[in-house]
């Protein structure tokens, strides 16, 4: 079901925020729609809402609308404006607040619930304030009631940065009260409903998360804010995990490649360093000098080309044929040395 922002007539039926937190599962559902069709939805029951999502516990929190620029207080007031007797026709009205449908329908079309339900709340109290005695003051303090959480979270993030301080300063005796429906029949979880502002909700939000003992936590693969059981959990999500486990076998397969060079390196390099140990024994100076010179010209070789393949320029198997060959060089390097002293 679609809100149309276009609408001038009120429909039956107060529009409502419900909120059900599953603690076994991790999840929070959304659900928005009219009073009773909330209901009726809550209980498996068939009824036509605006949304209706399952999503992981904290999405509502990590993902709440926040109004650094002040544009829904501007566009609330261009509402309140419209309410004046200086047009001499209605149409003067529906004139003024087209430019403020058109925003909310921009909102509503986000997909992120606390935005939708603003946009909607904030065109229902529209047309409803329009016929109430002081009907623009009426309006200023419905959206007021609405927008404050919006303040609050282009500040800070509640959840970590003095939650508590900041709910508690903002919330009035006029909208800090809920619904919560227990559980019957079909409807298994508790949920609580909000029709008017978002801090009484956000409130039991937190208080239900610290009664479980939930951590706040941040991903480190993603960089995203999650809910955990623990500090123990670091990871936000099955995609996440999986990508660690890729980089983690990537690590490994480095750490194990990068220990099969040195210990092809290091063979090789004790192969010379025997066959100088005998020539040291059977032969003089100027033979044991030209031997160690090509020794020293091999390890310089060799320790570039285990960066060509540490830096991947160079197949490994190169690599390893090369240091095989050499150990041919320094077999045939021997037999010449120890030929021209016989």
């Amino acid at each position: 079901m679609v809100y149309d922002f276009r609408s001038r007539e009120r429909e039956f039926g107060l529009v409502v925020f419900a909120l059900t937190l599953d603690r076994k599962r991790m999840t929070e559902r959304i659900v928005i729609g009219r009073y009773d069709d909330v209901r009726l939805r809550l209980g498996s029951y068939g009824a036509d809402v605006y949304y209706d999502e399952l999503r992981p516990l904290g999405s509502l929190l990590f993902s709440f609308e926040g109004d650094k620029d002040f544009s829904w207080n501007r566009n609330g007031m261009a509402l309140r404006e419209s309410y004046s007797k200086a047009f001499p026709f209605e149409s003067g009205r529906w004139e003024m607040a087209a430019p403020v449908s058109d925003f909310l329908s921009g909102k509503y079309e986000s997909g992120e619930p606390s935005t939708m339900f603003a946009a909607i709340r904030t065109w229902e109290d529209y047309l409803n304030c329009f016929n109430t005695r002081d009907s623009a003051d009426a309006l200023t303090g419905k959206l007021s009631m609405l927008y404050r959480p919006f303040f609050i979270y282009a500040d800070c993030k509640p959840w970590r940065e003095a939650a508590t301080d900041a709910l508690s300063s903002a919330l009035r005796d006029g909208d800090s009260s809920v619904e919560l429906w227990y559980p019957v029949a079909k409807r298994p979880f508790e949920t609580v409903v909000a029709a008017s502002s978002f801090l009484p909700l956000i409130a039991y939000y937190l208080n239900r998360i610290g009664e479980w003992r939930l951590v706040f936590q941040e991903c480190k693969v993603c960089g995203k804010d999650f809910l955990a059981r623990s500090r123990h959990f670091e990871l936000c999500s099955g995609k996440c995990r999986k990508a660690q486990a890729v980089v983690a076998k990537r690590e490994h397969d480095e750490r194990a490649r990068g220990d099969r060079l040195e210990q092809l390196d290091k063979a090789s390099y004790y192969y010379w360093d025997n066959r100088l140990r005998k020539l040291k024994k059977a032969a003089n100076q100027d033979a044991v000098a030209s031997f160690k010179a090509a020794l020293g010209d091999f390890r310089k070789e060799a320790v570039r080309r285990k960066r060509e393949v540490r830096s991947g320029e160079m197949p490994e198997s190169d690599f390893t044929g090369w240091l095989v060959r050499q150990q041919d060089e320094a077999d045939r390097l021997m037999e010449e040395l120890s030929s021209k002293l016989s």
